[in-house]
């Protein structure tokens, strides 16, 4: 796509958008996208997905029909292409286009944010706006970080974390104002007179000083070793804390798992005991324990040498398979960490199934992160919304739902974890090779090595099947030759041709034996490279913790729904140990 198209695209979007012409802007966005195009810059590359993201977010908001829209989701797989297109430029020529540069990016990171908003998300877009912020200082991200700010603190059970997060919003709104100027006149109306951010800064300065939050910054923690003083300061830095708070700052106040499930209202049952009228509270806390364990394994293994030895497994002598994988107690805990990270949402998916009373008891064995949203009882083996869920308007499930469709494929759509990078392992293909097949982590320079070698490996298995199909169009011409000299009853010829035929089928055996070897030898072992494995496991904790937390936001919306019958029901204060 040269430049002079990709301006034609863009004016033609803008237009459509702006005048509400969503019929020609779906046209439009078919058009560009039933074509692969080659781009002569990386950063035109991610102009081109940043525009189709826009395209789709604005069908998103028009053709708004359900919650688990495919344009919402599509707007947000486009943003991911392009911030990783952004990621391939090269700085040293971006030297004289620097603004260009950062501007986009800002912008991607920015919309990006929003659809997440959009998904339920208030979590996971949060690094999204800061980052746009950090970038520029960009007042629309401001603004949206304010109002995401504002709906996780009307989300919450615990009053003092919400003041905090409308602290935050307050300060976000006074630098909104203070950058008002940038914004289009449009854009201005909520941080204006009567505006809904300029109000609620007027209702947040009657209630409140800043001062009051000073207590947040100046909170003292008593660690018990340097040691928890380290692990505590890379948790909140890696924005691993169960606590909201952490997604906001990173003060030692915020060094607690504070999430919980908050108290319930229950109707009088005397047929329970007291553990039964706790089961989802203790389920809960078994949930936090292991997310606890996987979260300490990844940080005592991640300073353990890739060389390093263990007794745990040196009694036996390993074998050098030439794969230069690495097999020591840092690579069996990461597999340990991602194995309990990874059962987590299928466990998150049975406790909601339980409290929403989803499914039959029956069905309990088919209960997955897979299967929550899906109605499995039907006939119909298309992906179709559980009818529990259709009409759901709790954002914090659909933030589960938008999550498992970034672990795994739903439907025929991709995952979207997927566009953080393109070349990156699926978090489903890991696992299966984790648990069933064989699973190898390989040194980082080790892994160019072997796949260097690949090249050459792959160039001879191209080869031998180039050489398998003139084989077998040669056998088919001497089987007709055959055929011919059978008919015209010549003995000689046939003996000959049936001797040629023999011996090519012989070759055609021994090329079609070296492929069958090379596909089932070469897919018997997954290799990743340990840099990238550190990667997904870290971008899959933090999807686990989110959801641990959307979780117990979603019963706790659901809670507050609930019709209150006096006469038949008691409030349970949880205890603890």
């Amino acid at each position: 796509m040269t430049k002079i198209e990709l301006n034609e695209f863009s004016i033609l979007a803008d237009e459509y958008i702006l005048s509400g012409d969503h019929v020609s802007l779906d046209t439009l966005i078919k058009r560009f996208t039933e074509q692969d195009f080659n781009f002569s810059h990386p950063v035109h590359e991610a102009h081109y997905l940043y525009i189709l993201g826009n395209c789709y977010s604005e069908l998103y908001k028009t053709r708004k029909t359900e919650w688990y829209s495919e344009d919402l989701m599509k707007s947000v797989i486009f943003y991911r292409k392009a911030l990783h297109a952004l990621s391939k430029a090269d700085w040293s020529e971006l030297k004289d286009n620097i603004y260009l540069y950062k501007n986009l990016r800002s912008m991607i990171e920015t919309n990006l944010a929003n659809r997440l908003s959009s998904q339920g998300r208030a979590l996971c877009c949060i690094p999204h706006y800061d980052k746009a912020i950090s970038i520029d200082g960009n007042p629309v991200a401001i603004m949206a970080k304010a109002d995401n700010e504002l709906f996780l603190a009307n989300s919450l059970y615990d009053n003092g974390h919400s003041e905090y997060h409308y602290f935050i919003a307050y300060e976000l709104i006074n630098k909104g104002i203070e950058n008002i100027e940038q914004l289009y006149p449009e854009q201005r109306i909520p941080l204006q007179e009567r505006g809904r951010l300029f109000e609620f800064k007027k209702w947040f300065e009657n209630f409140f000083k800043t001062s009051d939050f000073d207590y947040f910054k100046e909170y003292i923690v008593k660690y018990t070793s340097k040691k928890q003083k380290l692990y505590f300061e890379w948790c909140a830095k890696n924005r691993l804390f169960l606590n909201d708070l952490n997604d906001v700052c990173d003060y030692p106040i915020v060094h607690q798992d504070i999430f919980a499930l908050s108290s319930f209202v229950q109707l009088i049952n005397t047929s329970l005991t007291l553990h039964e009228e706790l089961a989802y509270h203790g389920n809960y806390d078994e949930l936090k324990s292991d997310y606890c364990y996987a979260r300490y394994l990844i940080y005592s293994s991640k300073n353990i040498p890739n060389n390093a030895s263990h007794i745990y497994n040196s009694t036996y002598q390993k074998v050098e398979d030439m794969s230069y994988s690495i097999d020591n107690l840092k690579i069996a805990q990461y597999k340990s960490a991602f194995r309990t990270i990874y059962s987590l949402f299928d466990k998150i998916a049975y406790l909601i199934s339980r409290f929403f009373d989803l499914n039959d008891l029956k069905h309990d064995k088919k209960i997955s992160i897979d299967n929550l949203f899906r109605d499995f009882t039907s006939k119909n083996n298309e992906w179709r919304p559980h009818k529990k869920l259709k009409d759901s308007d709790n954002h914090f499930i659909h933030a589960l739902f938008y999550i498992l469709k970034d672990i795994r494929k739903v439907g025929n759509s991709d995952s979207v974890t997927k566009w953080l990078d393109p070349n990156a392992v699926a978090f489903a293909e890991i696992r299966n090779a984790m648990e069933h097949r064989s699973l190898k982590i390989v040194d980082d320079f080790g892994y160019e090595l072997v796949t260097s070698w690949n090249t050459y490996s792959n160039t001879e298995f191209i080869k031998t099947k180039e050489k398998k199909n003139i084989l077998s169009n040669e056998i088919r011409e001497l089987e007709l030759k055959l055929k011919q000299a059978i008919n015209k009853n010549n003995p000689l010829v046939a003996k000959q041709l049936q001797k040629q035929i023999d011996n090519l089928n012989s070759t055609l055996t021994y090329l079609k034996s070296s492929i069958h070897e090379k596909e089932k030898l070469s897919s018997h072992s997954l290799l990743i490279p340990i840099s990238q494995f550190e990667s997904r496991l870290m971008q899959l904790i933090k999807l686990a913790r989110n959801s641990i937390i959307y979780l117990s936001l979603a019963i706790y919306l659901e809670e507050r729904r609930r019709p209150k019958e006096e006469l038949c029901i008691i409030t349970r204060e949880v205890p603890l140990k």
